[in-house]
């Protein structure tokens, strides 16, 4: 509860007080998304905050779908996974192209994580999902630039809306746990790559001091 707690408040959808506890503040994406999120370090505060209160939410969302889902909730995820491979299919030869690659598979990744929410009947639920929508895009499309990230996703949903299209809540909270622990993971390959890129190159005293020193030692 209290790693829920402290995931809600980085996500500024609370605000803890002394002596008065838990508030719940009006979700803004201002508030969600601002200039220090684009940051690496600040990117991947927010992304791992995220995916914490996600693992909270989204394990047990999954699971009520799972019990409640109709034939038109069943229908509306596969619509959704149908816009998803539609992107998967885009032309993507150049950079305004790829961008709208991105912009397509962040969309409809955030409308699935929705259609499962809606079929759990629980209009908290919606609007959760809705409040860090923002913020859930940003790393979605982010983490979709990486190498097969946007085809293990698709593959993903459809393993989770093979569990909920089954009625079976713990087989979908496994897969949805599989593919938060996948986006967890990405996250922070994405990090580790961003970090070497902003190091600094050696500079050639040091490379030069570097290999006579390795040269005295081979001595």
């Amino acid at each position: 509860m209290r790693e829920a707690i402290k995931s809600l408040e980085s996500l500024r959808l609370i605000s803890v007080r002394p002596k008065i506890g838990a508030v719940v503040l009006e979700p803004s994406p201002v508030a969600l998304i601002n200039a220090d999120y684009l940051s690496t370090s600040a990117f991947m505060q927010q992304a791992d905050s995220l995916i914490e209160f996600r693992k909270v939410l989204e394990l047990g969302l999954v699971a009520l779908a799972a019990e409640k889902a109709t034939e038109t909730d069943w229908a509306a995820m596969r619509k959704v996974l149908a816009e998803q491979e539609a992107a998967l299919r885009m032309d993507r030869s150049s950079a305004h192209a790829d961008l709208l690659f991105h912009e397509a598979v962040g969309k409809a990744n955030i409308r699935f994580h929705k259609a499962v929410a809606a079929a759990t009947r629980n209009p908290l639920a919606s609007m959760v999902l809705q409040a860090i929508s923002e913020p859930l895009f940003e790393v979605s499309r982010r983490t979709n630039e990486m190498p097969g990230v946007p085809e293990a996703g698709l593959r993903q949903h459809w393993a989770i809306y093979r569990a909920i299209r089954e009625n079976n809540p713990e087989k979908a909270r496994h897969a949805m746990r599989l593919h938060l622990e996948a986006a967890e993971r990405n996250a922070h390959i994405l990090e580790s790559k961003e970090l070497a890129a902003a190091q600094p190159p050696p500079s050639p005293s040091t490379v030069v001091t570097s290999a006579h020193k390795n040269n005295e030692e081979s001595h």
